[in-house]
């Protein structure tokens, strides 16, 4: 009989197989899967986990807590491995950005693996530190840090020269920057990308291209960097000139020329650059789309609009929401107002935007009771409207002459959604007014603004004022607008069309003088003709289009007939 028990050991045969299993995984624990594996047969076996699958694993965690937790684990019979505290300090760095208490667990663990004095740090561990120094903005601590790595003599490393200078660039130091980049033994491309960044992020574009000219070695990343540089400072055709340049272009360098022909307002350039990335057999994304939907929407051209609309049916970028908004607003900016209707009823799934988009629009083509409508239908689904709501509201009851209307709409804004009316809400309800021809009406209400009304609030006056032939107010909102935008030519022509419906002709001639004195130039009108799909540019008093003898002599023939 047995009075008690007691575990029976394994056969040898059965532990040196489990040895052989262990010691197989262990030798693949380099990549995640295979050391989570390890990881969980240690973890039923009660064993620690070898620091190489803790490097693993530390790399693949989607958190720093997870990745700390796995440190926990592995530490002390890993404690001297530099990779260990390397990595993990590089989870919290990878997180930096977004959260400031990620930077400083990276902080303090390497102040933990400083005391201890074992192991000592690499550079790629230095590199992680300085990153989170920049995303916490330290100065002081950056300093510290700097001096540290000179003293380790790990300061000359390519990368960790070039977290150093990110960091001094971050902090706005550019000069500390430049001072670290100069320092530096060699000059990789990757810290000539962060040395041109500095300086593009500081505004010194100058600067900048003279690091890139000196680049041995450049990348899409440097030729990037500079074109953004070029397009901040609202130097589109110098952005337009280096990417004919490069050599090597990524989807990032085709976005950005995109992006610089809507800056110039060359929006036929930006839809052809468009179709020259796609026969470059470069996939569009997101970002390519954005840019190119809001060039089509001023473009007007709804054949090329549809066009695009194809192109994303084919599934090159997700249908969300940001796309699918887009793509209400080029249609209606394009003219089809019932295309953008007919997609904003098929979207199963609308935010406020979507709704925002299709109230501007039909507000813009003259629908405002419509445009009400879909408001209504807003409140109906329990959305909270914003202040973007309610400028298409305001526009959609000035549009359609509903005064009353549009007067509660304005009240609402505060009594029942607690949002404030900006500027922008009180140049629309400038406008309500006059166009229903209350001048006054109009003045008094820009007159008690609780702020000072801006360019907006003067332009809807002045131009209630030009239609409905209110010189005196015309000339007050005139002033008031010129002060804010003195050398706007538009002010001026208002001026000088609404003393001319007042018969004020001697008033007139001072305008175009005064004009003429500061040397203002009216702005050429300018008009796009969609012909079987060809887009067609006409600026007034030019004759650069091939066609344009055969026009000519057809609206003189037309203005014969006419007299």
């Amino acid at each position: 009989m047995r009075h008690g028990s007691s575990a029976v050991p394994p056969p040898p045969s059965a532990r040196l197989h489990a040895v052989a299993l262990l010691a197989g995984l262990a030798r693949r624990a380099t990549t995640p899967a295979a050391a989570r594996q390890l990881q969980a047969q240690l973890l039923v076996r009660g064993l620690p986990l070898p620091a190489r699958a803790a490097v693993a694993l530390i790399a693949s965690a989607h958190s720093p807590r997870h990745a700390r937790a796995v440190f926990d684990s592995a530490v002390p019979a890993a404690s001297e491995n530099v990779y260990l505290w390397t990595a993990t300090i590089a989870a919290y760095a990878r997180h930096a950005s977004s959260s400031p208490s990620a930077a400083e667990q990276a902080l303090a663990l390497f102040r933990l693996m400083l005391r201890r004095g074992v192991p000592r740090p690499n550079a790629f561990t230095a590199s992680s530190v300085v990153r989170c120094c920049s995303a916490l903005r330290a100065v002081r601590v950056g300093i510290q840090v700097q001096g540290f790595l000179a003293n380790a003599g790990l300061g000359r490393a390519a990368h960790v020269g070039a977290a150093l200078v990110d960091m001094y660039g971050n902090l706005g130091r550019v000069a500390d920057a430049r001072r670290v980049f100069d320092e530096m033994p060699t000059a990789s491309v990757v810290l000539g990308n962060t040395m041109v960044a500095c300086y593009v992020r500081a505004g010194d574009v100058e600067a900048g291209r003279a690091v890139f000219d000196r680049m041995v070695e450049r990348d899409p990343i440097s030729w990037n960097t500079l074109m953004m540089g070029y397009l901040r400072q609202g130097e589109a055709g110098a952005a337009r000139d280096l990417f004919e340049e490069m050599s090597d272009r990524n989807v990032n360098s085709w976005n950005m020329v995109i992006a610089a022909c809507s800056q110039e307002g060359s929006w036929a350039d930006a839809v052809a650059v468009f179709n020259r990335m796609r026969l470059t057999r470069f996939q569009p994304d997101p970002a390519t789309m954005a840019v190119l939907m809001s060039a089509c929407a001023q473009l007007g051209s709804l054949s090329v609009a549809s066009q695009v609309h194809g192109i994303l049916r084919k599934g090159c970028v997700e249908m969300n929401f940001h796309v699918l908004n887009s793509l209400i607003d080029m249609y209606a900016k394009c003219g089809s107002v019932s295309q953008a209707h007919l997609l904003f009823v098929e979207t199963r799934l609308k935010d406020t935007v979507s709704y925002n988009v299709m109230i501007c629009a039909l507000a813009h083509h003259g629908h405002g009771r419509d445009a009400l409508q879909i408001f209504n239908e807003m409140a109906e689904e329990g959305l909270q409207p914003d202040a973007v709501t309610f400028l298409g509201v305001l526009s959609a009851c000035a549009h359609a002459g509903l005064v009353h209307d549009g007067k509660l709409y304005f009240e609402s804004m505060r009594t029942n959604y607690a949002i404030e009316q900006s500027p922008d809400h009180y140049a629309c309800m400038v406008d309500l007014y006059g166009r229903a021809g209350l001048i006054e009406e109009a003045y008094q209400l820009a007159r008690a603004m609780p702020m000072k009304p801006h360019a907006g609030v003067w332009g809807a006056l002045i131009n209630a004022c030009r239609k409905h032939c209110n010189v005196e107010v015309g000339k007050v909102a005139a002033r008031e607008l010129i002060a804010i935008e003195p050398r706007n030519p538009g002010t001026y022509v208002l001026l000088a069309n609404t003393l001319a419906r007042g018969q004020q002709w001697d008033f007139v001639e001072t305008v175009w003088q005064s004009m003429r004195g500061k040397g203002i130039e009216k702005t050429a009108g300018c008009s796009w003709l969609e012909v079987d799909n060809v887009v067609h540019e006409f600026l007034m008093g030019e004759s650069s289009h091939p066609n344009s003898d055969e026009i000519y002599s057809i609206l003189e023939h037309l203005y014969l007939q006419l007299t």
